[in-house]
């Protein structure tokens, strides 16, 4: 796959700027007619990881759908919008997210379909390095196209969100839960088997939202930072590289561009990548606040259970915040929590395995990434 990203300034979720960003960025590669053809059951991807608002940047903005759904109906294409949102999820609390993040009103006024992602298929990846059987949703391996809508955030587990952690959303429910496990604290591991998802079906084609991301502790505890820029490629490996050099990260200190690259899936150095528009260094972001985690990739394995204890970051619940629902408690993977109606949740950090699931999916930000004082002594 060639390693091509185009981006364009964009400062405004204004529905005309949004439109002419995107057909603006997609003409270097080809315009959408290049991918999207008369007839095709086109699934539009999006980041629908909560019931958030558009303005808390967490979700994928609806005037970047609005704009993509708008464009494959002009081509002939018939589009279709969908997610599996974090944690577990319900006919009527997909409902309910759909409305808030502002995806069911597009629906409503496109007629696009909104499917669900409940029903899985089995894949096997050629080259898989983790699981050789995958479930994921049959929406996905039923669609002639799939393009990807990711949200530019930070993240406390893979220190970035982008185009290759958005197919985690692939997977059905509560099998993301399963497949968390299987991981385990190994943030390489789970980076290799996001790379195991994307390998399984890559979308044909990704727009990212960056008009406002999130920096800090995401990809939803965060805040919103404006960016202003809509980016598009045909390589989520090449994607994410470009996007982790706009905010400021070394790239290759991500976990999944490191291992893309490891793989021979993605690019090592930036003149590896064709990018049309501005040059990369013109559009940095210089004091972009990255999450408070701790990069292990480097640690010897059998130092590994010793650093996560003493200087690894640990969710933290702000009691202040909380309230009591037990989101967390229900969704976490490792069930390292313990929730008592009308109680705060108690963490057995014996047993958490710091996915972060539980600051992802707190609807109140009651959860933070906490840093043990080693660690901030040794800094």
């Amino acid at each position: 796959m060639a390693h091509e990203v185009s981006f364009v300034r964009c400062d405004t979720y204004d529905e005309g700027k949004v439109r002419a960003a995107v057909e603006e960025s997609l003409k270097p590669l080809g315009g959408l007619g290049s991918v999207v053809k008369k007839g095709d059951r086109v699934l539009i991807k999006l980041n629908l990881l909560g019931s958030k608002k558009p303005e808390q940047a967490v979700t994928t903005h609806p005037a970047l759908a609005k704009a993509i759904v708008r464009m494959v109906q002009e081509i002939g294409g018939m589009p279709m919008l969908g997610d599996s949102p974090g944690g577990s999820s319900t006919g009527t609390s997909y409902g309910a997210l759909l409305k808030k993040t502002g995806i069911q009103a597009v629906a409503d006024e496109t007629g696009c379909e909104i499917v669900s992602f409940d029903e899985a298929a089995e894949v096997s990846p050629d080259k898989a390095r983790t699981y050789k059987k995958l479930k994921i949703a049959k929406a996905v391996t039923d669609a002639d196209v799939v393009i990807g809508l990711p949200k530019l955030k930070t993240h406390s587990l893979t220190f970035y969100t982008g185009a290759v952690k958005l197919l985690y959303g692939y997977i059905p429910g509560v099998t993301k839960t399963e497949y968390h496990l299987h991981t385990g604290r190994d943030v390489g591991l789970f980076a290799e088997m996001l790379l195991d998802i994307y390998e399984a079906r890559p979308p044909d084609l990704y727009v990212m939202d960056a008009v406002v991301g999130m920096e800090g502790n995401g990809p939803s505890g965060g805040t919103p930072r404006d960016i202003g820029l809509i980016m598009a490629s045909r390589s989520a490996t090449a994607m994410d590289f470009i996007a982790t050099a706009i905010v400021g990260m070394d790239p290759l200190s991500v976990p999944t561009v490191k291992k893309a690259f490891e793989r021979g899936t993605g690019p090592g150095k930036l003149d590896e990548i064709k990018v049309h528009g501005e040059s990369v260094s013109s559009v940095t972001i210089r004091d972009f606040r990255k999450a408070r985690t701790m990069n292990m990739s480097r640690v010897p394995p059998a130092l590994m259970s010793v650093m996560t204890r003493l200087g690894g970051s640990r969710p933290q619940i702000d009691k202040n915040k909380c309230k009591k629902c037990g989101i967390c408690a229900k969704d976490c993977p490792p069930k390292a929590m313990t929730f008592i109606t009308g109680s705060v949740p108690k963490i057995d950090y014996g047993k958490c395995i710091r996915c972060f699931c539980c600051q992802e999916l707190c609807p109140q930000n009651a959860v933070s990434v906490h840093t043990p004082l080693l660690r901030r002594l040794f800094k």
